[in-house]
């Protein structure tokens, strides 16, 4: 079966499909999006820069305090109907609460950042607008943050408002975490939230995180159709030390025998590279190619749609991804990183002991443990010299992954859907939403005993190459802005029903 797969798959390849047009995208008006452009503009300004080695982790809590003014003076309708409150270590970070009417209920949370990460001094003269302008210009909104994310704290600070114009009065609770270093980890913030919601006793319904986005040139190589991807889970974190000793001795007489532990850390580095994590399909990687089947092109479809069906393509495809880029192969294998290689104390001394720090990014399903069997299948004849110890142990459990066909994705998807419309051969259609792995981790991590229910989504829309968070000339285009908007106000409206189902209902209702 397997090679019928295979076989049609590499014909429908020979014929050389047709390819695929992206369709135009459905405008999505929201009220005031002159003034939201303005505040969206505004808030890049503040350079709320996070650094691991400051107290607060606030490189400079000024720029902190400045940027709280302006919010609270900026959104008094939010300030004035939801309880807020300054959290954190020094109260840099924001906890907003808008009670619902039935008690009962357990609330939905919606967690952004207001920190960013520094931007490097010798590259600032090659932005085209200075990182810190909130550049309106070429259509696009420039500057650091407006991927990642300061966008998700203005886009749920103006949806909020205008539900709260509008009369909306929800009946579960609805909470906003605005975290103050996720940066650098998000011990300052979100931890010390996470924590004080604890201790109250508080249970979530769902977190609605950032993460991945709109793909306007799809998911290759598999459709060029946009995609809607939202984070059903996110790979663990774990690093590994790999400890190696030798009798050393002085360098003018190295060993010949291979002993020394420059030779022990050249061989084991060698078989990490050699030897990386065996590839696997697990969820939500097996749902996304599921999900991708009857977008693919021909060649490729009818072996997405053998995924979980015919015997070995789920391995057949798995290694094909694990060979495509590194971007695909994070999607399928528990990676493993070298990040540090050290040894020595002099020039003339040949060391006696030598470390290697692996860095893992686990698939759902491995764990610390598996990191450790990693690293010792390296070992070969170094074996009996060397030692593999966890350092710095994960702190909390890897995320479980949240059901892709559960009314909790349900909901997203519905905001989602009926913000991002297309216009297609068969009329008006909403765009695809797929779940996807999370290759880093965010500030839901820390909530993990509040609820098993996270998903991550920034509702703004890319190609690939102008995927910038973190980079050089970071901005985000205003045409899409909007719908952003939209997307965010339609989450926190579902999110205040008693039901999430409700908001597939609400999307039916639309169509």
């Amino acid at each position: 079966a397997l090679m019928l797969v295979v076989a049609c798959s590499s014909a429908a390849a020979a014929a050389a499909a047709a390819p695929q047009s992206v369709p135009s995208i459905k405008p999505c008006p929201f009220p005031n999006i002159t003034a939201a452009i303005d505040n969206f503009s505004k808030i890049i300004s503040f350079r709320t820069v996070s650094n691991p080695s400051a107290p607060n982790h606030a490189e400079d809590p000024f720029e902190f305090a400045k940027l709280d003014a302006w919010l609270s003076s900026t959104y008094i309708e939010v300030w004035q109907t939801l309880k807020v409150e300054k959290v954190g270590v020094d109260n840099l970070s924001y906890l907003m609460t808008w009670q619902g009417s039935v008690p009962r209920l357990k609330p939905m949370l919606f967690i952004s950042h207001v920190d960013v990460v520094p931007v490097p001094e010798e590259t600032v003269q090659e932005w085209v607008h200075p990182p810190f302008s909130g550049a309106v210009a070429d259509g696009f909104i420039w500057g650091r943050g407006t991927q990642d994310v300061k966008v998700g704290v203005i886009g749920l600070l103006e949806a909020a408002t205008v539900l709260i114009r509008e009369g909306y009065s929800p009946k579960r609770t609805i909470m906003f975490a605005f975290g103050q270093d996720e940066e650098v980890g998000g011990s300052m913030g979100a931890a010390k939230t996470a924590e004080l919601l604890l201790s109250r006793g508080i249970e979530l319904e769902m977190i609605w995180d950032e993460g991945t986005s709109v793909s306007m040139d799809g998911v290759q190589p598999f459709t060029k159709q946009p995609v809607a991807l939202v984070g059903t889970a996110e790979k663990g974190y774990q690093s590994v030390q790999i400890t190696v000793s030798s009798p050393g001795g002085h360098s003018s007489k190295p060993p010949i025998d291979g002993s020394s532990v420059g030779s022990r850390l050249g061989r084991i580095l060698t078989a990490i590279s050699a030897s990386p994590p065996s590839p696997k399909l697990v969820p939500p990687t097996l749902d996304l190619l599921k999900g991708l089947a009857p977008l693919a092109s021909a060649w490729m479809s009818p072996l997405l749609m053998a995924v979980g069906l015919v015997p070995y393509a789920d391995n057949l495809l798995a290694h094909i991804m694990a060979a495509a880029s590194a971007e695909a192969a994070a999607l399928v294998r528990s990676t493993a990183a070298v990040t540090k290689v050290t040894a020595g104390i002099a020039d003339n001394v040949l060391p006696q002991t030598g470390m290697i720090n692996v860095n893992f990014r686990l698939l759902p399903g491995d764990t610390p443990d598996t990191a450790v069997e990693y690293a010792k299948s390296w070992l070969g004849r170094d074996s009996p010299f060397a030692n593999v110890t966890i350092a710095h142990k994960m702190n909390k459990p890897q995320a479980k992954v949240t059901d892709a066909t559960g009314p909790h994705f349900g909901l997203v998807k519905a905001a989602i859907q009926l913000a991002w419309r297309f216009d297609g051969p068969q009329g008006e259609q909403p765009v695809n939403v797929l779940p996807i792995l999370m290759p880093g981790g965010t500030d839901s991590g820390h909530y993990w005993r509040l609820t098993n229910k996270t998903l991550r989504h920034v509702p703004g829309a890319y190609k690939t190459s102008e995927h910038l968070a973190h980079g050089l000339n970071e901005r985000f285009p205003v045409e899409h802005f909007s719908r952003l908007l939209c997307t965010y106000r339609n989450g926190v409206r579902f999110a205040g029903q008693g039901d999430p189902s409700t908001a597939e209902h609400l999307l039916a209702q639309s169509r």
